[in-house]
């Protein structure tokens, strides 16, 4: 395994000196009986750092990786703005509509680089001998705060600008950040180091597949690299409440350590252990001096979700306890939980006995969820969670309306969380940025009681600590997202423009659409100016007045708006107008059940349509609950 040098002495030698009177005034003794646990120091710290940054509320929407790296490099110490890539897909389209929903931004532009006009980036990236994405992203790192980059500056010197421009700003970082230049993911981690002042530590890590395992002779090399890279910047890491903190891992690594015949532990509860001296065990058994979190994802989702976790904060919540009353479950109480967060002025809907069945579930999952944090209760395995009342498919995983946090008390929900399949994997791909489940059968008492999170999070804990049982021993809770994650204000917001040339206002694309009869792409501009409501009664319009201009490219912009809009009838007619390649897309196909349970519910004129619709489109991984589910819709028993 290999990573990149470590800083030079100089670098190290003036970081120890001027970072460790920040440190000192950061951890600076609390009143007797305040004292801050460390994971709200953590997360107090992480705030700080974003506080000190105004935003620009306007999203940015760019087309490819090297647009996203030249907008980000436009940051500056003082103002920063979401950045977002949109490729053409399904899945990126309503990434940038739920998180324009949930930062409910000034403006949305679309913005591509330009090569003449970019710093001559490109022709000094072709002679870095240094591969695309790691040039891409050093150079807009550096740019985002005012550090320059040219050709006769190696990248010693450039670490050396950057700790100087840290010390001018009186910035800490709250910890690191680990990409490989092999993994789509490193536009997570030039996000998340650009905006919360972290450095990036470039490894070749053993494994670049999430739902793979890695091997405890894997995971102690990785642990061992991260810990020298931290020893050789001279910043205080070894324990916590020092410097760094957090460790943020930017690729797929695997999200598992196999330690013995099945068994596993969670990698990033590995991550951010000391090795105790003279244990014989296979995983991490010493000390705590680091919270770790994992982003993985191609790179338009990496970027989305490090600009969540960046961006958002947590106003409401939705909380489905599917527990009992008695012990030992009462503990993980979502009523509880939800008194605790109403209490804070959030806005909660808490789902409890005795409305916690499965019925209750896919009820309320025939509409989009809008909300900041979700908690939930469940039993289970991988591919399934149980309620009472029945077991509950990924495919009843409801949409999202805004991103969302996610803490599941559930065995195995992450056991692979790339996959779709599996419970952890469908809520990351309805638009979860920040997921805590378990990688195993872990024991209820591994997780973080319900109303004890609810408490910590409004403490202020970094998501990364909050979800971590204090004190614990290395185990099976994993933590998918940024742990620097942490409730608290809205960052401030000021009235600029972006510094970016040349940008294009999506609504304007969007009229001009419209005018000159290119529905679809009018459709588009409004899901993603966040319209759906408006996209849909466009959409409806059309089907009334002017039937013949339904294709498939205006039934595949339209499809998502209609379903969270509750337009069964215009659902149902674009999903027949879909291409066979996006009729079979696995999100349209959910939203389809979900239509299709209400359309024969109802009993009105659309439930042969329906049921036809859903006979020929049950899904792969669920095909054998779909069969039944369809032969009791068709014998009229809903």
């Amino acid at each position: 395994m290999r990573r990149t040098p470590a800083p030079s002495l100089a670098v190290a030698l003036l970081a120890a000196a001027l970072f460790a009177p920040c440190a000192a005034a950061q951890d600076a003794p609390q009143p007797k009986g305040a004292e801050l646990p460390p994971g709200a120091v953590l997360g107090r710290r992480a705030g700080m750092a974003m506080a000190s940054r105004k935003v620009i509320p306007v999203v940015v929407v760019v087309p490819d990786p090297a647009s996203y790296a030249d907008a980000v490099a436009e940051w500056t110490p003082e103002a920063i703005y979401p950045v977002l890539i949109d490729d053409g897909s399904w899945e990126a389209t309503q990434n940038i509509a739920r998180f324009v929903r949930g930062f409910r931004p000034d403006a949305v532009v679309r913005w591509s680089a330009d090569a003449a006009k970019t710093r001559g980036s490109r022709e000094m990236r072709a002679r870095r001998a240094v591969p695309r994405a790691r040039a891409l992203a050093f150079e807009a790192f550096a740019n985002s705060w005012g550090v320059g980059v040219d050709d006769d500056a190696g990248a010693a010197e450039t670490d050396l600008r950057l700790v100087r421009r840290w010390i001018e700003l009186n910035h800490a970082p709250p910890g690191v950040v680990i990409a490989d230049e092999r993994d789509p993911a490193w536009t997570a981690a030039l996000a998340i180091a650009a905006a919360r002042g972290e450095p990036i530590c470039w490894l070749t890590l053993p494994k670049l597949v999430v739902d793979a395992t890695l091997s405890p002779e894997e995971a102690e090399g990785l642990c061992s690299q991260i810990e020298q890279y931290c020893a050789d910047t001279h910043l205080e890491w070894a324990g916590l409440g020092d410097l760094l903190d957090a460790v943020t891992i930017c690729a797929a690594l695997p999200a598992r350590i196999q330690t013995g015949q099945g068994e596993f532990v969670a990698t990033t509860d590995d991550i951010g252990r000391l090795a105790a001296p003279g244990s014989a065990e296979m995983v991490r058994t010493g000390a705590r001096w680091a919270w770790a979190g994992q982003v993985f994802g191609s790179e338009p989702e990496a970027a989305y979700r490090a600009m969540c976790g960046i961006f958002l904060r947590i106003h409401s919540a939705w909380i489905f306890d599917g527990y009992g009353s008695t012990e030992p479950w009462v503990q993980w109480d979502g009523t509880k939980a939800g008194d605790i967060l109403k209490q804070a002025g959030l806005a909660v809907a808490v789902e409890d006995e005795p409305h916690n069945t499965l019925r209750d579930w896919r009820l309320r999952a025939e509409r989009p969820i809008r909300a900041d944090l979700v908690l939930v209760n469940s039993s289970g395995n991988r591919g399934f969670f149980n309620l009472p009342g029945g077991k509950g498919e990924p495919g009843d995983t409801p949409f999202l309306d805004v991103p969302a946090a996610m803490h599941m008390a559930h065995s195995f929900s992450a056991a692979a969380p790339g996959r779709r399949e599996t419970v952890a994997g469908r809520w990351l791909e309805r638009g979860v940025y920040a997921y805590v489940g378990s990688v195993h059968e872990p024991f209820l008492q591994a997780f973080v009681p319900t109303p004890v999170l609810a408490q910590r999070l409004l403490g202020g804990f970094a998501l990364g600590a909050a979800a971590r049982l204090d004190n614990g021993p290395v185990w099976r809770i994993a933590v998918v997202g940024d742990p620097l994650v942490a409730w608290g204000p809205d960052p401030e917001r000021i009235a600029a423009e972006t510094p970016l040339e040349g940008v294009a206002p999506v609504a304007d694309d969007m009229k001009t659409a419209a005018t000159e009869g290119r529905y679809a792409d009018a459709v588009r501009g409004l899901v993603l100016l966040g319209r759906d409501s408006d996209a849909a009664r466009l959409v409806a319009a059309l089907l009334r007045d002017k039937p013949e201009v339904l294709d498939a490219p205006l039934a595949r912009e339209a499809l998502f708006a209609l379903f969270s809009t509750g337009m069964d009838a215009e659902f149902l007619r674009c999903y027949a107008a879909l291409t066979p390649e996006d009729a079979s897309d696995g999100a349209a196909v959910d939203a389809l059940w979900f239509v299709g349970r209400r359309a024969v519910r109802e009993q009105g004129g659309l439930r042969e349509a329906a049921i036809s619709l859903l006979a020929a489109h049950a899904r792969e991984d669920q095909r054998e609950s779909d069969a039944a589910e369809l032969l009791q819709l068709g014998a009229g028993r809903p």
